[in-house]
């Protein structure tokens, strides 16, 4: 019983090793350029007020955009990179500056990293444990102690 689920295991993943390869070998398409992007995360749905169109309310959390300084509005990918806006209501409507990506020919942004503009000087909004002292990029707990982060924001050199 025992060698035919082995034979089956090895069967699948030699089934399976190409694929898995597949993500290891350039596939000749130029990385996706990454720029910076100036202006406010804002709930897509005030963005959508303003042109006559309402956005269901059940979809309304799910949806944050940068009303960019170039006039451009920019949904946010809600990843990694662009969760401290979902988490952290104090983060929206405030000058930003984020380095990121746009998703195929869409202007979806990808949030790379984040800065804050405070006083019109850069700063990286962060969430940091004392104790542990540990900095993480979304308000949680901490993931050592188990006590709430604090959140920073510190200024960075151009």
């Amino acid at each position: 019983m025992i060698s035919r689920r082995c034979s089956l295991f090895f069967a699948l993943m030699i089934a399976l090793l190409p694929w898995f390869l597949a993500g290891f070998v350039a596939s000749g398409e130029p990385e996706p350029k990454t720029k910076e992007f100036a202006g406010k995360v804002v709930p897509l749905g005030d963005v959508l007020d303003k042109a006559g169109v309402k956005l269901d309310k059940d979809a309304a959390p799910y949806w944050l955009a940068l009303a960019g300084d170039d006039g451009q509005t920019y949904p946010l990918v809600k990843d990694p990179g662009s969760r401290m806006f979902f988490k952290d209501k104090q983060l929206l409507n405030r000058p930003m500056r984020l380095t990121g990506r746009l998703v195929g020919d869409t202007k979806m942004l990808q949030v790379l990293s984040v800065r804050s503009v405070v006083d019109g000087k850069l700063h990286e909004p962060y969430y940091w444990c004392d104790i542990c002292k540990i900095k993480r990029f979304e308000p949680n707990n901490c993931d050592c102690c188990g006590a709430p982060l604090e959140f920073r924001e510190e200024p960075v050199a151009k």
